[in-house]
């Protein structure tokens, strides 16, 4: 099977991974030359290949996600990986809040940018033709109601310890 590239570093079938897709047997087909391919091939082109460039390998961790899927991993009826707009990411070596702070500083077309958990990043763009918002934001895990834990979202890209002494 022929893969698809998305830029000189980046390939369609890294969007499309899921064992919780393939254990319940949801479709992660994105059509060459639709919509979300177009999202993807620029999220790559604005802000994961720059990444790749300066830092080295790059691991998608969450790309697409059907809504199926979504709904499935209880993930926010609005998120922008529902329309291949975002992904969330790793790079061997480096901590995320490092990458987050580097994307902030040198790429200029990302809508959202989350440090979240200090373990991973993930980065949107707009949709096409909006301008990007570049929100910075630290996702930490915060003692709720009866011991559950429930995610706070603090602006700015900080440590996680850092964002849950703020927002406690």
């Amino acid at each position: 099977m022929k893969r698809i590239q998305l830029s000189k570093n980046f390939y369609l079938d890294e969007f499309q991974r899921s064992q919780t897709a393939t254990r319940h047997g949801i479709d992660m087909t994105i059509v060459e030359g639709g919509v979300f391919h177009a999202n993807l091939k620029r999220l790559c082109r604005d802000v994961l290949q720059p990444v790749r460039n300066h830092f080295g390998p790059v691991s998608i961790t969450s790309g697409y996600r059907p809504a199926k899927l979504n709904k499935l991993i209880k993930g926010s009826k609005t998120s922008q990986h529902l329309t291949c707009q975002a992904a969330d990411f790793v790079v061997p070596g480096h901590t995320p809040l490092e990458v987050a702070r580097w994307i902030r500083d040198n790429c200029k077309g990302y809508d959202q940018l989350i440090h979240e958990f200090g373990e991973w990043v993930h980065v949107s763009v707009p949709q096409h033709n909006q301008l990007p918002r570049q929100m910075n934001l630290t996702a930490a895990k915060l003692s709720g109601l009866f011991g559950r834990l429930k995610t706070v979202y603090v602006t700015g890209l900080i440590s996680v310890e850092t964002a849950i002494k703020g927002a406690a």
